[in-house]
Formats: structure tokens, C-alpha cells, sequence
């Protein structure tokens, strides 16, 4: 039986176009390979939680704990205004994990009139925290809204180098959680517009030093 040259023919651009398809990837995904993120979501010199934690109940809605817990951090004068749970973006090895919902969201995240609250936590044991002051970040990207009111990404960075990207979680069927949540991202739309929108002037700065 003599070859059809015409299938032949089909097989072989195929094979030339999923080839040049797997090169495009690659080449896009290069430059993500190499880029330093040494400076992105890193927690290890933040202050160590207390030796001694209170135990949280099982199967309870955490958001009264939650809420507790960032307003014993309050400063005289300062108010609280919202908060949520989140994850980094991308990402961490240690985040991946068998567990509830909770137990893969290590970051509980607050706004306040003065500040960003961080908590690193496993359900309500607060590893690490870290408090930043409005004054210490150079540009902030804040969450959109999203669906059902849920909130997007957001993202932001230290006059330091640091940076730090998470996404929130929207806990759709807690409406005091959704309410902080949401109030917590509408403020970060309102002070926004008082830092640079986004990083690119930061990275230039850094790369020129």
C-alpha cells in the first residue's frame, strides 16, 4: 500500500504546530522561572505568636474569634475597619495540605485606620503576625469586587523590597464574615489612590539599584 502523502502531510503540520506551541509556553514561562521572589510573601522575620493560645471550640464560626483576637491589637484611636481570611498568592509549598477549608487559609488579614494587621495562623493558633503601618508601603493594588460580592487579589509592597500578594477567600455563608470582609476591601479602595497603583515604578527603582 502506497503512503497518502496528504494525511502525511496533515500529521506533519500538526506535529510542526504543537511543537512551536510546547516552545511558546516554555519561552513565556522562562522568565517567570528565573524572577526573584525571595522578597514575596515571606513571613520568617515576622514576630512569633504567644507560647499560649486559647483553644478555639470545634464545628463554631470563628469570625467572633477573629474579631477578638485583631481588636486586642488595636492602638488607642484606631479603629477596625474589616477583615478576612486569605491565602498567598502563589501558593506556598507548606500551604498545600489535607484539611478543612480553614486549615489551608494560614492568613488572617485586617485593615484599620492606621494599619495592615497580618496573622500567619492554622485555624486560630497565630504563628507569626506582622503590623504595617500605612506609612511603610509604597504602592498598593487593592481587591476588586468580585462575584456575590466576593473580593478579588490584592497586592502590595514595602518601602523595604517586601511584597506580598493574597487572595481572599469570601466566605459566602457567613454574612458577618462577608460583611468584614467586603468592608475591609472598600477601604483598601479608598486609600489606595494615596500610593502608586502599581509596581512597576518599585521594580524599576530596585533593578536600577
Amino acid at each position: 500500500m502506497e503512503p497518502d502523502f496528504e494525511v502525511l502531510g496533515v500529521v506533519a503540520v500538526m506535529g510542526t504546530a504543537l511543537a512551536v506551541g510546547i516552545a511558546v509556553m516554555i519561552a513565556v514561562r522562562i522568565p517567570s522561572m528565573f524572577k526573584d521572589t525571595s522578597r514575596l510573601n515571606q513571613t520568617t522575620d515576622w514576630a512569633a505568636g504567644p507560647e499560649s493560645q486559647q483553644k478555639t471550640p470545634t464545628m463554631t464560626c470563628l469570625t467572633p474569634y477573629e474579631l477578638r483576637l485583631i481588636t486586642s491589637h488595636l492602638e488607642a484611636g484606631e479603629t477596625l475597619e474589616g477583615f478576612g481570611r486569605a491565602f498567598f498568592v502563589p501558593h506556598r509549598a507548606k500551604d498545600w495540605r489535607f484539611g478543612t477549608t480553614l486549615e489551608k487559609l494560614p492568613l488572617l488579614v485586617a485593615a484599620t485606620s492606621r494599619r495592615i494587621l497580618l496573622f500567619e495562623v492554622t485555624v486560630m493558633i497565630v504563628h507569626r503576625y506582622c503590623f504595617i503601618s500605612y506609612d511603610e508601603i509604597e504602592y498598593l493594588q487593592p481587591p476588586k469586587q468580585g462575584m456575590l460580592g466576593a473580593s478579588g487579589r490584592m497586592r502590595f509592597g514595602l518601602r523595604t523590597g517586601r511584597e506580598y500578594q493574597v487572595g481572599f477567600f469570601g466566605p459566602l455563608l457567613n454574612e458577618e464574615g462577608m460583611r468584614q470582609e467586603q468592608s475591609m476591601a472598600a477601604h483598601f479602595r479608598r486609600i489606595a489612590p494615596r500610593f502608586a497603583s502599581s509596581p512597576a515604578p518599585h521594580s524599576m527603582h530596585r533593578a536600577a539599584a
